[in-house]
């Protein structure tokens, strides 16, 4: 039973020749969640050869251009593949308007519904759940309303001890104390770095975090592992916002398009390895 995420957009608003804006695709036994959706994004979902009908929901974090402007090309395409099945989609309140729009000019012969969850979250609260995982919307600190999404596996017991696995995407904020707390303990974090350190002034202004900011949350939440991305234009050299996260949080990895990272199974307390590699299978002994 697959826990895997693949990275099909690491940029900010400016787009680098090989970086999309921000999107990300979470299959969890093989039910698909797409969180963020940039320009271009469904090009990335067709070279990682993902499946428009199998995305079952869609979590937005907040409405700047660069979280959802491959939304409509996005809809779309889900209907030239002849979708049918609702397609759930999650967000702050304004993302409504936004999609009344595109349903105003290009709803007619759609061929499937798009139900739309408001989401206005003052603290981690669930909301979407199935057999296969819970997911909870936590407030971020941004110029907006801005919302981070924690992924929550849910094991039955016949497969204990096998320890539920988990993932959280915090994408945009500026650094707030109950950050660490909201994100405490998840297999996996996904932390925006859009600056190095030398540049926490510009962090500061535009409500986003440095790269010490995103591995001392990582370090404060007992987090296993720590993906930085959202990168800014600025940044030439992505290496050196992966090497000021290790200073502080070794087990961080700046990520590139293209990226897959599995979540295996552990046992029931039991610490992942930190040279286990993040495409590792799950033992056989768990099947």
């Amino acid at each position: 039973m697959n826990f895997t995420l693949t990275i099909l957009g690491s940029a900010s608003a400016l787009p680098f020749s090989d970086r999309n804006p921000s999107a990300q695709a979470l299959s969890v036994h093989g039910r698909l969640f797409l969180i963020d959706c940039g320009e271009g994004t469904q090009q990335r979902i067709r070279q990682e050869h993902l499946s428009f009908i199998k995305i079952e929901a869609v979590f937005i974090s907040h409405i700047h251009g660069d979280h959802i402007f491959g939304l409509f090309g996005l809809f779309s395409s889900m209907s030239l593949y002849h979708r049918v099945a609702p397609l759930h989609v999650f967000g702050p309140q304004n993302l409504g308007p936004v999609i009344k729009f595109y349903l105003s000019y290009y709803g007619e012969g759609l061929g499937y519904e798009i139900v739309f969850h408001p989401v206005s979250a003052k603290e981690p609260e669930q909301i979407y759940g199935s057999k296969t995982v819970n997911v909870s919307a936590f407030p971020l600190n941004h110029k907006i309303d801005c919302y981070g999404y924690r992924f929550d596996e849910v094991v039955s017991p016949r497969r204990n001890p096998w320890k539920p696995r988990s993932y959280a995407y915090c994408s945009d904020t500026a650094t707030f104390p109950e950050l660490s707390s909201y994100v405490s303990g998840v297999d996996i974090l996904y932390h925006e770095a859009t600056y190095t350190e030398e540049l926490s002034a510009k962090a500061g202004q535009y409500f986003h975090s440095t790269s010490k900011q995103a591995a001392s949350c990582a370090l404060e939440a007992g987090a296993g592992r720590l993906l930085i991305g959202h990168f800014s234009s600025r940044i030439k050299d992505i290496s050196s916002l992966e090497a000021e996260c290790r200073e502080i949080f070794p087990e961080t990895f700046a990520v590139n398009d293209g990226d897959v990272f599995e979540i295996p199974y552990i046992r029931e307390y039991e610490k992942m390895p930190s040279d286990m590699p993040c495409g590792a299978d799950m033992p056989d002994s768990a099947v």
